[in-house]
């Protein structure tokens, strides 16, 4: 940390200088422009204004052999990591398997491809992170995750077939929300003028970024949910009506504490997120009641089927509670 004089300019206006390695490393000179914001303990921040039109690129090898999992993690890595253009090049050619694998990542990140051929993708993002709402951007994504619980412990209920693999397939949804919403969280952590004007701070990316993370994975395991609702449909067998009223019973807890952790999140409700948290002991009870009935039950198959059914509703629990504890550390972060 360097320390700095304050200076008199004139007759009544004070003034500092500014490092000279903080003006090289942002490429800053005479005439331009630097923002400046106080924080809540009282600390002045001087950053550099937003240049617009510096799109960041970069250019990967891919081998034609590589596997499809490592090529989608590396062009999610570089999305998140704030490129917008973004260019894959092919040691050889890329394999059809390799090209439906790069257009679909592409689209569920909002990239546009603007360049293709068999050795070589080339593609950009035109958001503008600057207007992005995060707050809506969070609701929206928990929209669709509370709504895919409700309908999967329904379709577990009714075991309505047509209604799982609808859930089944908003589980993209829930992911394309939950990339974009990283890839915001991170610039900002990085781009202090765009935190500013995202109305965020370090700290606050961070309760977010476990937010938007419990949210995902509360998505994956509806998703699961009705995943198993189809597989049992397809053995024949079918789940006692106790086991299934107590399957249900627990889902339905747990979706609605899962919608009432994300509210206390937004509201900072210490209460009301601290009773969200005493709530799983409580519910403990209706999962040992499910592990109990499945003693009774001679079909492997059920028990393998229950046992997982009741495991993603426990998870489900688990999550809310993370949210609730996140909710609670976010609201006395500055007191």
């Amino acid at each position: 940390m360097s320390v700095r004089k304050i200076m008199l300019l004139g007759r009544s206006s004070l003034v500092i200088s500014l490092p000279k390695p903080w003006l090289q490393l942002h490429k800053l000179k005479k005439g331009d422009a630097v923002s400046i914001s106080m924080r809540r303990d009282g600390a002045m921040v001087v950053y550099p204004s937003v240049k617009k039109g510096e799109d960041r690129y970069v250019q990967i090898e891919v081998d034609k052999n590589e596997p499809k999992e490592l090529i989608a993690r590396k062009i999610i890595a570089l999305y998140l990591n704030g490129y917008n253009n973004i260019e894959l090049k092919s040691t050889g050619v890329f394999p059809p398997h390799q090209q439906q694998l790069i257009r679909e990542i592409a689209r569920k990140l909002y990239l546009r491809i603007m360049e293709a051929s068999p050795k070589h993708f080339y593609f950009q993002s035109y958001l503008d992170e600057s207007k992005v709402s995060i707050d809506l951007s969070v609701r929206r994504m928990h929209s669709v995750a509370y709504s895919m619980c409700k309908d999967a412990v329904t379709a577990l209920k009714e075991n309505d077939l047509e209604l799982a693999r609808t859930i089944y397939a908003l589980d993209d949804d829930v992911d394309n929300f939950y990339h974009f919403i990283r890839k915001i969280l991170r610039s900002a952590m990085l781009n202090f003028s765009l935190a500013e004007t995202l109305g965020v701070t370090p700290l606050s990316c961070l309760d977010y970024k476990r937010l938007v993370d419990c949210i995902e994975h509360t998505a994956d395991c509806a998703s699961n949910i009705v995943k198993s609702v189809i597989l049992l449909n397809e053995t024949g067998y079918r789940i006692p009506t106790h086991t299934m009223e107590l399957l249900v019973n627990f889902g339905s807890a747990a979706t609605e504490i899962y919608n009432e952790a994300v509210n206390t999140f937004f509201e900072e409700d210490l209460n009301k997120a601290n009773s969200i948290i005493n709530k799983r002991n409580s519910l403990w009870n209706i999962s040992t009641k499910i592990s109990e009935s499945i003693l009774k039950e001679q079909e492997a198959t059920l028990v393998c089927t229950i046992c997982s059914l009741r495991e993603y509703i426990d998870r489900i629990i688990d999550y809310s509670v993370d949210i609730a504890e996140t909710a609670i550390n976010k609201s006395l972060s500055y007191v």
